[in-house]
């Protein structure tokens, strides 16, 4: 089969466990996936199923934060901030999401689900800026006003959301950066520093720079427009550099649509940070049996579960080779919302610096 031409793949095994796994009901037992699509070492499947959440209406952090619906707040402790949800709105927030401001730019530990009108709730952090600890030119120092990013490393989702590490997430920030310039470098043709020189070590300033939205471009004109006609998309896989690398897959669809060029933005970033001389060849070599193996492996992993507010649980499934979060809404019935998964690494490069450090 040409893999160039758009396929789908039933997965009446794999996709069963990945729709059903918390909480089974008719209707979920099969699923497909569509792709590849590809553009240079970025390769995406998308993720088709039926859904159990659709009727809920989930604001996303970035768009609660431009509604003035959610409030962040700094409260001095780097691994820790305060959200508040004054609003009508029932909020989502994303694993990785990052939120800028503050006395340093933190990125959400967890995913976590914020009621309407919830009262302040404390929301594990860490932080992706190394070394400031005062309010940042035309920033507010006591509260964070946007969200455009999460994080685009596996090393970084590894270090917050795994490993819990503050030390490995600073360390995965630098190295990231390092990747960064190298690459945007070779790919724009000339000398890239993508840090910023009101704060070199914010990795939310790095993803702002315009070289490296210059070469984000490409990518993202190519893979955006994938989801547009598809009406039961819940997710997707990526791959790069020819090998599977996470999958993000949702139990509403409205909501993974609108976090859908976000969490692109940061599959296309990573794939800038790993990209490789000659990585680009296509077809590249993950086939879709692959997928159904990876998602096999992962929801077969041994779990543990963890409360992270009175509305949200999370479930963290881990393999030798698979981590797999599943975040539940608790006001929902304690049914699923997010599965995030993770493959991971064959080798760890990092170092990992000191965590009592600001």
């Amino acid at each position: 089969m040409n893999r160039r031409l758009l396929m789908r793949h039933s997965f009446q095994l794999a996709l069963a466990a990945l729709l059903t796994l918390t909480a089974p009901r008719a209707g979920a037992a099969t699923g497909t996936l569509s792709g590849p699509f590809t553009h240079q070492n970025l390769e995406i499947f998308l993720v088709h199923g039926a859904t159990q959440l659709e009727e809920r209406r989930y604001a996303t952090l970035n768009e609660a934060l431009a509604g003035h619906d959610v409030v962040v707040n700094e409260t001095g402790n780097v691994n820790e901030l305060s959200i508040e949800n004054p609003s009508k709105t029932l909020v989502f927030l994303n694993a990785g999401d990052i939120v800028k401001g503050g006395r340093q730019d933190r990125t959400a530990k967890d995913d976590l689900i914020l009621p309407p009108q919830s009262g302040k709730v404390a929301l594990a952090a860490f932080c992706v800026e190394h070394g400031r600890w005062t309010g940042r030119a035309n920033d507010n120092a006591a509260a964070f006003s946007a969200n455009s990013y999460v994080l685009g490393s596996r090393s970084l989702r590894i270090a917050s959301r795994y490993e819990q590490n503050q030390g490995a997430v600073w360390s995965s920030v630098a190295e990231q950066q390092v990747k960064l310039n190298a690459n945007v470098s070779s790919l724009a043709g000339r000398a890239v520093d993508t840090r910023s020189a009101a704060s070199a070590s914010s990795l939310q300033l790095t993803l702002e720079n315009k070289d490296l939205q210059s070469v984000k471009r490409p990518y993202v004109d190519k893979l955006k427009p994938i989801i547009e006609g598809k009406t039961d998309v819940i997710g997707f896989v990526f791959v790069i550099n020819g090998q599977i690398n996470s999958a993000e897959v949702y139990n509403n669809k409205t909501l993974f649509r609108a976090l859908w060029p976000k969490l692109l933005d940061a599959a296309v970033t990573e794939a800038i940070t790993d990209f490789q001389p000659g990585s680009a060849s296509d077809p590249l070599n993950v086939a879709a049996a692959d997928v159904k193996a990876f998602f096999q492996t992962a929801v077969a992993g041994s779990a543990e579960e963890r409360v992270v507010s009175k509305s949200t649980r999370v479930k963290t499934y881990t393999t030798p080779t698979t981590i797999l979060f599943e975040t539940i809404d608790v006001d929902a019935g304690n049914v699923w919302l997010h599965k995030s998964f993770i493959a991971k690494p064959t080798e760890t490069t990092s170092v990992p610096l000191d965590s009592t450090g600001r």
